[in-house]
């Protein structure tokens, strides 16, 4: 087993978590194990990796289909089909879109819109570029 997931919960940072909620997800062709696999390998491609499910906002109301992970906690489901990138730059990104479609069987869509990502990120005249794998 990768060190990764064997310290107590209390001692794993914020990626370390969002690692394991990767490897524990199984949808359709996603294998989180695999995907944890290959960006602990390749850790030179990547800065931060989360997965998540996106929803849409919807102020004074609960977000649109945006509680699915809670409804599904009790049954000890992290409901989540989309993978997030984080990258130093296109070229690492693309990389990454490539095996994430070609070895993982998602379906991988490369930000580099500096404008997107820096809105997005909440950070100005980044270079860095996102990468979205989503699972049917």
């Amino acid at each position: 087993m990768d060190p990764t997931f064997s310290k107590p919960l209390a001692e794993a940072t914020p990626q370390e978590i969002q690692l394991e909620l990767i490897r524990r997800a199984r949808w359709n062709d996603l294998d989180g194990e695999r995907v944890v696999a290959y960006l602990l390998t390749h850790c030179d491609l990547w800065q931060a990796a989360l997965i998540d499910r996106l929803s849409l906002s919807r102020p004074g109301r609960l977000p649109a289909s945006g509680l699915i992970k809670l409804r599904d906690l009790p049954s000890g489901y992290w409901n989540a089909d989309t993978l997030y990138v984080l990258t130093r730059d296109a070229g690492c990104a693309a990389e990454l879109a490539k095996i994430g479609e070609e070895e993982w069987g998602g379906m991988a869509q490369v930000h580099t819109d500096q404008e997107t990502i820096d809105d997005a990120l909440g950070i100005g005249r980044s270079t860095q570029a996102v990468v979205s794998i989503w699972w049917d």
